[in-house]
């Protein structure tokens, strides 16, 4: 497995930022796990992130993407996707590129899916 370079560091201040910008003081921890078919997953009452760490060398666009998307459902205290959701989440990334970086996520999951069978 190749991973983005210092893909810690990233996501560290991917989420420093994100949390400053969301006010969220309480402290989040983020934790990379190797997932089938999840790219990423939050528990909301643990403030824990975890990532797929299939998807760690795509790009940096990605990591920020998997953090915030995480972050906010951590914010609003809600595992939905909802009207609330998305319009936070195009006020930091616009639904154009956010569609551009779910397909990028679902070719690498199912290429990793086509690999295993």
């Amino acid at each position: 497995m190749r991973f983005y370079v210092n893909y810690r560091d990233v996501i560290e201040r991917v989420l420093s930022e994100y949390r400053l910008m969301l006010g969220i003081r309480d402290d989040v921890k983020v934790k990379v796990r190797r997932y089938k078919t999840k790219a990423a997953s939050s528990n909301i009452k643990t403030r824990t992130i975890y990532i797929n760490e299939d998807l760690l060398d795509l790009s940096e666009d990605i990591i920020k993407y998997l953090v915030l998307h995480e972050l906010l459902h951590i914010k609003l205290q809600s595992k939905y996707h909802d009207e609330r959701f998305y319009v936070m989440l195009h006020f930091f990334i616009p639904p154009e590129e956010v569609d551009t970086i779910r397909e990028v996520i679902m070719k690498r999951m199912l290429q990793n899916y086509m690999m295993k069978r």
